[in-house]
Protein backbone atom coordinates (compact mmCIF):
# COMPACT_ATOMS: atom_id res chain seq x y z
CA UNK A 1 0.00 0.00 0.00
CA UNK A 2 0.91 3.26 -0.81
CA UNK A 3 1.94 5.15 2.33
CA UNK A 4 3.37 8.36 0.94
CA UNK A 5 1.83 11.66 0.70
CA UNK A 6 0.40 13.33 -2.36
CA UNK A 7 0.95 16.92 -3.44
CA UNK A 8 0.56 18.93 -6.03
CA UNK A 9 3.01 22.04 -8.28
CA UNK A 10 0.96 24.99 -6.94
CA UNK A 11 1.68 27.17 -10.48
CA UNK A 12 -0.17 23.97 -12.44
CA UNK A 13 -3.67 24.56 -10.63
CA UNK A 14 -3.14 28.66 -12.50
CA UNK A 15 -4.51 30.49 -9.53
CA UNK A 16 -2.97 32.76 -7.70
CA UNK A 17 -0.78 32.30 -4.82
CA UNK A 18 -3.43 32.46 -1.67
CA UNK A 19 -6.20 30.80 -4.01
CA UNK A 20 -3.96 28.15 -5.14
CA UNK A 21 -3.07 27.19 -1.44
CA UNK A 22 -6.90 27.17 -0.48
CA UNK A 23 -7.65 25.23 -3.73
CA UNK A 24 -5.04 22.80 -2.56
CA UNK A 25 -6.00 21.72 0.62
CA UNK A 26 -10.18 21.61 -0.07
CA UNK A 27 -8.72 19.23 -2.77
CA UNK A 28 -7.22 17.26 -0.11
CA UNK A 29 -3.55 17.31 -0.80
CA UNK A 30 -0.61 16.92 1.90
CA UNK A 31 1.74 19.36 0.27
CA UNK A 32 2.77 21.65 -2.17
CA UNK A 33 5.57 22.78 -4.35
CA UNK A 34 6.56 26.60 -5.79
CA UNK A 35 8.38 27.66 -7.95
CA UNK A 36 10.98 30.58 -7.33
CA UNK A 37 9.84 31.53 -11.32
CA UNK A 38 7.41 33.72 -9.75
CA UNK A 39 8.63 37.08 -9.20
CA UNK A 40 7.06 37.36 -5.31
CA UNK A 41 8.70 33.97 -4.43
CA UNK A 42 12.20 34.71 -5.65
CA UNK A 43 14.78 34.71 -2.66
CA UNK A 44 15.71 38.22 -2.99
CA UNK A 45 11.32 39.46 -3.45
CA UNK A 46 10.15 37.29 -0.89
CA UNK A 47 10.69 39.39 2.53
CA UNK A 48 10.66 37.94 6.08
CA UNK A 49 7.40 39.12 6.84
CA UNK A 50 6.08 37.01 3.61
CA UNK A 51 7.82 34.07 4.55
CA UNK A 52 6.04 34.00 7.92
CA UNK A 53 2.86 34.72 6.07
CA UNK A 54 3.69 31.80 3.56
CA UNK A 55 4.22 29.42 6.58
CA UNK A 56 1.10 30.75 8.26
CA UNK A 57 -0.74 29.94 5.54
CA UNK A 58 0.68 26.52 4.77
CA UNK A 59 -0.33 26.24 8.38
CA UNK A 60 -3.83 26.92 8.72
CA UNK A 61 -4.80 25.02 5.19
CA UNK A 62 -2.84 21.86 6.82
CA UNK A 63 -0.60 21.93 4.09
CA UNK A 64 3.18 20.92 3.86
CA UNK A 65 5.77 22.37 1.50
CA UNK A 66 7.18 19.12 -0.47
CA UNK A 67 9.87 21.12 -2.38
CA UNK A 68 10.54 24.69 -4.05
CA UNK A 69 11.99 24.69 -7.57
CA UNK A 70 14.66 26.23 -8.27
CA UNK A 71 12.79 28.94 -11.34
CA UNK A 72 15.84 30.34 -13.25
CA UNK A 73 17.99 27.35 -14.21
CA UNK A 74 18.30 26.55 -17.62
CA UNK A 75 21.00 23.56 -17.14
CA UNK A 76 24.46 23.78 -16.52
CA UNK A 77 25.38 24.10 -20.13
CA UNK A 78 26.41 28.08 -20.44
CA UNK A 79 29.87 27.55 -18.06
CA UNK A 80 29.74 31.33 -18.49
CA UNK A 81 27.02 31.15 -16.76
CA UNK A 82 27.86 28.45 -13.53
CA UNK A 83 28.74 31.18 -10.88
CA UNK A 84 25.31 32.41 -10.95
CA UNK A 85 23.21 29.38 -10.79
CA UNK A 86 25.50 28.31 -7.74
CA UNK A 87 24.53 31.62 -6.18
CA UNK A 88 20.81 31.18 -6.83
CA UNK A 89 20.63 27.62 -6.34
CA UNK A 90 22.53 28.90 -2.85
CA UNK A 91 20.24 31.18 -2.25
CA UNK A 92 16.92 28.71 -2.69
CA UNK A 93 18.23 26.03 -0.68
CA UNK A 94 18.46 29.49 2.43
CA UNK A 95 15.24 29.78 1.56
CA UNK A 96 13.68 26.50 1.75
CA UNK A 97 15.13 25.99 4.82
CA UNK A 98 13.15 29.28 5.90
CA UNK A 99 9.65 27.73 4.43
CA UNK A 100 10.25 24.67 6.49
CA UNK A 101 11.58 21.95 3.16
CA UNK A 102 14.46 20.11 2.35
CA UNK A 103 14.02 19.59 -1.21
CA UNK A 104 15.21 22.02 -3.66
CA UNK A 105 14.52 20.89 -7.49
CA UNK A 106 17.34 22.26 -9.67
CA UNK A 107 17.75 21.74 -13.99
CA UNK A 108 20.43 20.18 -14.81
CA UNK A 109 19.77 19.66 -18.28
CA UNK A 110 21.53 16.90 -20.41
CA UNK A 111 24.74 15.50 -19.11
CA UNK A 112 28.09 16.12 -20.58
CA UNK A 113 28.96 13.77 -23.83
CA UNK A 114 32.37 13.51 -23.01
CA UNK A 115 32.52 13.31 -18.92
CA UNK A 116 36.23 13.73 -19.45
CA UNK A 117 36.23 17.22 -21.16
CA UNK A 118 36.80 20.13 -19.42
CA UNK A 119 33.26 21.20 -19.60
CA UNK A 120 32.48 17.66 -17.84
CA UNK A 121 34.63 18.79 -15.09
CA UNK A 122 33.59 22.36 -14.63
CA UNK A 123 29.48 20.61 -14.74
CA UNK A 124 30.82 18.08 -12.00
CA UNK A 125 32.47 21.26 -9.95
CA UNK A 126 29.45 23.29 -9.72
CA UNK A 127 27.14 20.46 -8.66
CA UNK A 128 29.42 19.33 -6.11
CA UNK A 129 29.84 22.62 -4.70
CA UNK A 130 25.85 23.09 -4.83
CA UNK A 131 25.39 19.59 -3.53
CA UNK A 132 27.95 19.97 -0.45
CA UNK A 133 26.18 23.46 0.34
CA UNK A 134 22.45 21.28 0.46
CA UNK A 135 24.02 18.47 2.52
CA UNK A 136 25.39 20.73 4.83
CA UNK A 137 22.15 22.18 5.75
CA UNK A 138 20.39 18.83 6.11
CA UNK A 139 19.00 19.61 2.26
CA UNK A 140 18.79 17.63 -0.76
CA UNK A 141 18.49 18.69 -4.56
CA UNK A 142 16.14 16.65 -6.65
CA UNK A 143 17.47 17.41 -9.87
CA UNK A 144 15.95 17.41 -13.29
CA UNK A 145 18.20 15.68 -15.72
CA UNK A 146 17.78 14.89 -19.57
CA UNK A 147 18.59 11.33 -20.44
CA UNK A 148 17.82 8.63 -22.86
CA UNK A 149 20.13 6.05 -21.64
CA UNK A 150 20.59 5.18 -17.67
CA UNK A 151 24.07 3.53 -17.57
CA UNK A 152 25.66 7.20 -17.96
CA UNK A 153 23.31 9.05 -15.75
CA UNK A 154 24.00 6.48 -12.72
CA UNK A 155 27.90 6.82 -13.78
CA UNK A 156 27.57 10.23 -13.41
CA UNK A 157 25.76 10.66 -10.10
CA UNK A 158 28.03 7.75 -8.84
CA UNK A 159 30.75 10.48 -9.86
CA UNK A 160 29.88 13.55 -7.72
CA UNK A 161 31.66 13.76 -4.35
CA UNK A 162 28.28 14.84 -2.24
CA UNK A 163 24.76 12.99 -1.43
CA UNK A 164 23.26 16.47 -1.66
CA UNK A 165 22.30 15.35 -5.30
CA UNK A 166 19.80 13.22 -6.39
CA UNK A 167 17.09 12.88 -8.68
CA UNK A 168 13.57 14.00 -9.63
CA UNK A 169 11.19 11.08 -11.46
CA UNK A 170 9.34 12.14 -14.20
CA UNK A 171 7.91 9.00 -16.28
CA UNK A 172 6.30 10.73 -18.87
CA UNK A 173 9.87 11.83 -19.93
CA UNK A 174 11.46 8.69 -19.64
CA UNK A 175 8.29 7.66 -21.57
CA UNK A 176 9.30 10.15 -24.48
CA UNK A 177 12.74 8.86 -24.41
CA UNK A 178 11.82 5.22 -24.95
CA UNK A 179 12.76 4.20 -21.45
CA UNK A 180 10.80 1.68 -19.06
CA UNK A 181 9.51 3.60 -16.24
CA UNK A 182 9.25 0.95 -13.99
CA UNK A 183 12.30 -1.07 -14.85
CA UNK A 184 14.31 2.34 -14.55
CA UNK A 185 12.88 3.08 -10.76
CA UNK A 186 15.07 -0.49 -9.93
CA UNK A 187 17.69 0.84 -11.57
CA UNK A 188 17.80 4.19 -10.19
CA UNK A 189 15.71 3.80 -6.83
CA UNK A 190 18.57 4.87 -4.28
CA UNK A 191 18.81 8.26 -6.28
CA UNK A 192 14.79 8.75 -6.29
CA UNK A 193 13.93 11.97 -3.95
CA UNK A 194 10.90 13.63 -5.39
CA UNK A 195 8.13 12.88 -8.12
CA UNK A 196 6.87 15.02 -10.54
CA UNK A 197 4.26 13.03 -12.30
CA UNK A 198 1.39 14.03 -15.09
CA UNK A 199 -0.04 11.96 -17.58
CA UNK A 200 -0.66 12.62 -21.55
CA UNK A 201 -2.51 10.46 -24.50
CA UNK A 202 -1.18 10.26 -27.50
CA UNK A 203 -3.34 10.29 -31.20
CA UNK A 204 -2.63 8.76 -34.53
CA UNK A 205 -1.42 11.95 -35.69
CA UNK A 206 1.44 11.67 -32.99
CA UNK A 207 -0.25 14.58 -31.28
CA UNK A 208 -0.47 14.94 -27.64
CA UNK A 209 -2.82 15.75 -24.75
CA UNK A 210 -2.95 15.83 -21.01
CA UNK A 211 -5.38 13.64 -19.41
CA UNK A 212 -5.91 12.58 -15.93
CA UNK A 213 -3.11 10.48 -14.16
CA UNK A 214 -4.34 7.01 -14.69
CA UNK A 215 -5.83 7.68 -18.42
CA UNK A 216 -3.53 8.15 -20.32
CA UNK A 217 0.55 6.23 -21.07
CA UNK A 218 2.01 6.27 -17.81
CA UNK A 219 0.97 2.46 -15.83
CA UNK A 220 0.82 4.52 -12.55
CA UNK A 221 -0.39 2.06 -10.61
CA UNK A 222 2.99 0.18 -11.20
CA UNK A 223 4.79 2.93 -10.75
CA UNK A 224 3.40 3.72 -7.30
CA UNK A 225 3.38 0.06 -6.15
CA UNK A 226 7.34 0.03 -6.92
CA UNK A 227 8.42 3.05 -5.72
CA UNK A 228 6.73 1.82 -2.62
CA UNK A 229 8.27 -1.46 -3.16
CA UNK A 230 11.82 0.06 -3.33
CA UNK A 231 11.28 2.09 -0.30
CA UNK A 232 10.47 5.79 -2.22
CA UNK A 233 9.79 8.24 1.05
CA UNK A 234 9.25 11.00 -0.73
CA UNK A 235 5.44 12.99 -2.21
CA UNK A 236 3.77 11.72 -5.02
CA UNK A 237 3.56 15.73 -7.03
CA UNK A 238 1.14 16.02 -9.41
CA UNK A 239 2.26 18.63 -12.35
CA UNK A 240 -0.22 20.17 -14.63
CA UNK A 241 1.50 21.18 -17.77
CA UNK A 242 -0.75 23.03 -19.94
CA UNK A 243 -4.07 21.57 -19.30
CA UNK A 244 -7.11 23.97 -20.16
CA UNK A 245 -9.20 22.13 -16.94
CA UNK A 246 -5.91 22.11 -14.80
CA UNK A 247 -7.86 21.97 -11.27
CA UNK A 248 -10.48 19.33 -12.90
CA UNK A 249 -7.71 17.34 -14.20
CA UNK A 250 -5.36 17.61 -11.16
CA UNK A 251 -8.42 16.72 -8.81
CA UNK A 252 -9.38 13.30 -11.01
CA UNK A 253 -5.30 12.43 -11.17
CA UNK A 254 -5.45 12.62 -7.67
CA UNK A 255 -8.52 10.92 -6.77
CA UNK A 256 -6.91 8.14 -8.85
CA UNK A 257 -4.08 8.05 -7.07
CA UNK A 258 -5.68 7.51 -3.84
CA UNK A 259 -7.45 4.52 -5.65
CA UNK A 260 -5.05 2.52 -6.85
CA UNK A 261 -3.23 2.95 -3.14
CA UNK A 262 -5.40 1.02 -1.00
Amino acid sequence: MMKQRIGVVLESLRLNIKDGIKTASILGFHGIQISTAQKVLTPENFSQTGRREFRRLLNINQLSLCAIGEGFGSGFVNENEFDFSIKRIKETVNLALDLQTNIVTIQIGSLPADSGSSHGSMVRSALNEIGRYAENYGCCLAANISFDSITPVKDFLVSLETEGIKLTYDPVSLLMNKLDPIKSIFDLHQYLIHTNIFDIKQSGEGRQREVPLGEGIVPTQEFTSTLDAVGYQGFYVINSHGSEQPVEIIKRGKEFLEKVSH
